[in-house]
């Protein structure tokens, strides 16, 4: 007996670090589809009926500029919110930059309903993602996929060509 508890704590130690792992390869393997699914989709738009979306670009004055995608204004009950960015047409398999995303790594879900706030039970009003562009423009594609209340998915797909608005004195 006094074999066989040492032996079994490791077993469930071993199988504790395995479930870890395969939990993250699903993370993994959603954020590629996520990719791919932008890389092939043709359906793209600028604007939602379901909630406000907007990208806007700023220098940082050191030769790079930031990129801001906000969604927010939900006009129906969004659960399970997934929401990924990809810069300049990035291919999948050459990018080694991690692209913006949300609800795909976290261990959490987040909700956009409209007219409730809750952020420690992710209720959220709206969502920011950003990043980091070396050069101009910056062509932005965006996917946000959730579900209903009868827990029906919608994806739509976004296009944005960003470039800097000249200011003259």
């Amino acid at each position: 007996m006094k074999k066989v508890l040492p032996i079994l704590f490791a077993l469930v130690l071993m199988s504790g670090c395995s479930n870890s792992a395969q939990l993250d390869q699903i993370k993994i393997d959603t954020y590629k589809s996520m990719y791919t699914d932008i890389l092939n989709a043709s359906d793209f738009k600028t604007s939602s009926q379901y909630f406000s979306i907007e990208a806007s670009l700023t220098d940082l004055g050191d030769s790079s500029y930031r990129y801001d995608v906000i969604i927010d204004e939900a006009k129906v009950a969004m659960y399970d919110v997934d929401i990924l960015v990809i810069q300049d047409n990035g291919s999948l398999v050459i990018s080694d930059k991690m692209m913006p995303s949300i609800g795909v790594f976290e261990d959490v879900t987040y909700y956009m309903i409209p007219y409730q706030v809750n952020t420690l039970a992710h209720y959220v009003k709206g969502i920011a993602l950003n990043g980091i562009s070396e050069s101009l423009p910056v062509r932005l594609k965006v996917l946000v996929k959730w579900k209903d209340d009868l827990n029906k998915p919608y994806i739509e797909y976004f296009d944005f060509n960003l470039v800097l608005e000249s200011t003259t004195t």
